[in-house]
C-alpha cells in the first residue's frame, strides 16, 4: 500500500500538505519528484519479508512513477511494482494501463506531462480537483484535498487521463486471458483453480501474515486456500458478544487447525471510534458505516501483528452474493441489472471502505477474489450458475466449487453483512436514535442543496461527516450501496 499525490502546475505547498494528510497510507518514507510543472509524491508502506522497500515509486531520470497497488504481470521478473509500471509505460505509452495485471492507481510524470490511471474495478482510489490557481491536484484520498480544492471528484475506474488526451476508457481484456468453459462442472473447476492461483500469487513474497476472518463464506474460503499455501497462517476476528459470525469463525480455525486471535468489543468502543472511522472512510452511507466499525477495529487489532493480510472482499460483487439486494428484483432481467449495478458501485462502497480502513491503520490487505483473472472469468459465468433454486441462494458455483473443503454449514451458510455478523449494526442504530429523531430527518430532507438521506442513522453519520468535509463536493463522492434506495441527490434536493 502507498499514498500518492501530485500537482500539475504551480505548487504552492499543496503537494507536501496532501502527502502529510495521507501519511497513514505509508508512514515509513516519503518520496517526491519535481520536474517542471509536474510534482508527484508517494508515502511508502514498507512490507518487510521479500518485498523491496521503495517499491511504489521510481524514476529513470526522465520518467517518474508513483503507484498505489500491486502488479502481478507474469513478465514482471525482478522489477518492483512501480518499475513494472514504468516499463509498461516506456513500451506502450499511454496504453500502459490496459497492460497492467493488478490493482492500481498511479501517476506518471514525463517531460512536463502528467498521466493518471486507475484499475478498472476501482480497487485502488484516486481523487482530483483544482486549486485556487487552477492547477490540477490529485491524491489517494479525498481528505487530502480539503481546503485545497472545492471541485473534488473521484477519478473513474478503468480510465487513463492526461491534459492532452482528456479522459480515455481503456480496454480491460488486454492484461489477462481466462479460459472459456463448456458446462457448469468445468466452470466450478476453473473458479477453484483461478482462486487458488490468485491466493498463492499474493502470498509469494511472504508478506502475508494473516487472514481477516469474519466467519462468513468468503473469508472462510480464503482461510482454507491460504492454509493450503502456508499451513501455519494465523486468523484475526473481531466481534461483539452477540455476533452471529464468531462461532463460525471458531469452527473454521478449529477445522483447519489455525491459530485464532479474537478481539471482543462493546458499544463503548463503537461510540469512541465512530467519528474517526467516518473521517477515514470518507462516507456516510448507512451500510458502509456499519461495516466501518468492525473493519476499523480489525485494523487496529491486526496492525501490531501483521502489515499484510488476506481478505474475502469481492466475492459478493462478482459471484452474486448480495441476496438482500438481488432478491428485490421482480424478474431475471431486473435481478441481472441489480447484480451488475452492485459491481459498478463497489469502487465507492465496499472497496472504498476496505481501502480506507486498512490505510487508517497502516497495513495492506490483498484480495484474491479481486484478482484480474478471477474477475474476468466470473463475468463470463451466467447468472443461473451464481443464483440457485427457489430460495435464490447466491454464490452457488463458488459454494459447489469448494464443497468438501470446509464443513457444509460453513459452505452453505446464509449471507450476513459484516456488521450484522459482528453485531455492530444493531448497536449503532440504537445509538443514533438516542440523538436524533424522524422529525430531524424529515427536516433535513426538506432542506435544499443537501443529500437525501434514508434513515435517522444516516443523518447521524452525515453530521459527523460534515465536520471534516464541509464543501458540497465531498457529499457527492459518497456512493449508494442499495440500488432500490433513492439516490442521495434528488432533483428537488
Amino acid at each position: 500500500m502507498a499514498g500518492i499525490a501530485g500537482v500539475q502546475g504551480a505548487d504552492n505547498g499543496e503537494l507536501d500538505r496532501m502527502l502529510e494528510r495521507i501519511k497513514h497510507r505509508g508512514p515509513h518514507e516519503t518520496w517526491t519528484s519535481r520536474e517542471g510543472e509536474v510534482n508527484v509524491g508517494c508515502n511508502e508502506l514498507n512490507m518487510g519479508a521479500d518485498c523491496r522497500d521503495g517499491s511504489h515509486y521510481t524514476s529513470d531520470g526522465k520518467v517518474a512513477v508513483v503507484l498505489d497497488g500491486r502488479v502481478y504481470n507474469s513478465d514482471k521478473g525482478t522489477k518492483a511494482d512501480a518499475e513494472a509500471v514504468l516499463d509498461l509505460y516506456v513500451r506502450f505509452g499511454t496504453r500502459f494501463a490496459a497492460k497492467i495485471n493488478g490493482d492500481f492507481a498511479c501517476a506518471v510524470s514525463d517531460n512536463g506531462k502528467l498521466i493518471l490511471a486507475r484499475d478498472w474495478a476501482g480497487i485502488k482510489p484516486i481523487y482530483y480537483g483544482h486549486n485556487s490557481d487552477g492547477s490540477l491536484c490529485f491524491a489517494s484520498e479525498a481528505k487530502a484535498l480539503v481546503g485545497i480544492s472545492r471541485d473534488v471528484r473521484e477519478f473513474p475506474p478503468g480510465y487513463v487521463y492526461s491534459r492532452e488526451l482528456g479522459f480515455q476508457k481503456y480496454p480491460t481484456s488486454e492484461a489477462v486471458e481466462t479460459p472459456d468453459f463448456e458446462d457448469y462442472e468445468q466452470a466450478k473447476k476453473v473458479v477453484k483453480q483461478l482462486l487458488m492461483e490468485a491466493t498463492e500469487k499474493r502470498m509469494r513474497d511472504n508478506a502475508v501474515k494473516g487472514i481477516l476472518l469474519s466467519g462468513g463464506l468468503d473469508s472462510s474460503l480464503i482461510a482454507y486456500m491460504a492454509h493450503e499455501v502456508k499451513p501455519d497462517i494465523e486468523c484475526f476476528t473481531v466481534s461483539m458478544e452477540e455476533g452471529q459470525d464468531l462461532p463460525l469463525a471458531k469452527d473454521v480455525t478449529e477445522y483447519l487447525g489455525l491459530k485464532h486471535h479474537i478481539l471482543m468489543f462493546s458499544e463503548k468502543e463503537i461510540s469512541e471510534i465512530l467519528p474517526l472511522a467516518i473521517y477515514h472512510q470518507e462516507m456516510y452511507e448507512e451500510s458502509c458505516v456499519h461495516g466501518a466499525i468492525a473493519n476499523f477495529l480489525a485494523g487496529r487489532f491486526v496492525s501490531p501483528h501483521a502489515k499484510c493480510v488476506l481478505t474475502g472482499e469481492g466475492a459478493d460483487e462478482f459471484l452474486a452474493g448480495y441476496d438482500g439486494q438481488f432478491r428485490q428484483g421482480k424478474n431475471l432481467e431486473e435481478i441481472a441489472s441489480i447484480v451488475d449495478q452492485l459491481i459498478n458501485v463497489a469502487h465507492n462502497t465496499a472497496l472504498q471502505r476496505l481501502d480506507r480502513l486498512n490505510a487508517a491503520n497502516s497495513y495492506e490487505s490483498r484480495t484474491p477474489f479481486l484478482d484480474a483473472r478471477v474477475m474476468d472469468f466470473c463475468l463470463k459465468i451466467p447468472l443461473s450458475c451464481k443464483i440457485h433454486g427457489p430460495e435464490q441462494t447466491g454464490k452457488w458455483v463458488l459454494r459447489q466449487a469448494f464443497e468438501g473443503c470446509l464443513p457444509d454449514h460453513i459452505i452453505y451458510q446464509t449471507k450476513r453483512f459484516f456488521a450484522q455478523g459482528s453485531g455492530v449494526a444493531y448497536a449503532m442504530r440504537e445509538e443514533a436514535e438516542k440523538h436524533l429523531s424522524s422529525i430531524d430527518l424529515a427536516e433535513h430532507n426538506r432542506t435544499e442543496d443537501t443529500p437525501w438521506l434514508s434513515s435517522v442513522e444516516e443523518l447521524y453519520y452525515y453530521r459527523m461527516f460534515k465536520e471534516t468535509f464541509p464543501d458540497p463536493a465531498f457529499d457527492r463522492l459518497v456512493g449508494r450501496w442499495d440500488p432500490f434506495r433513492p439516490a442521495f441527490f434528488l432533483d428537488n434536493a
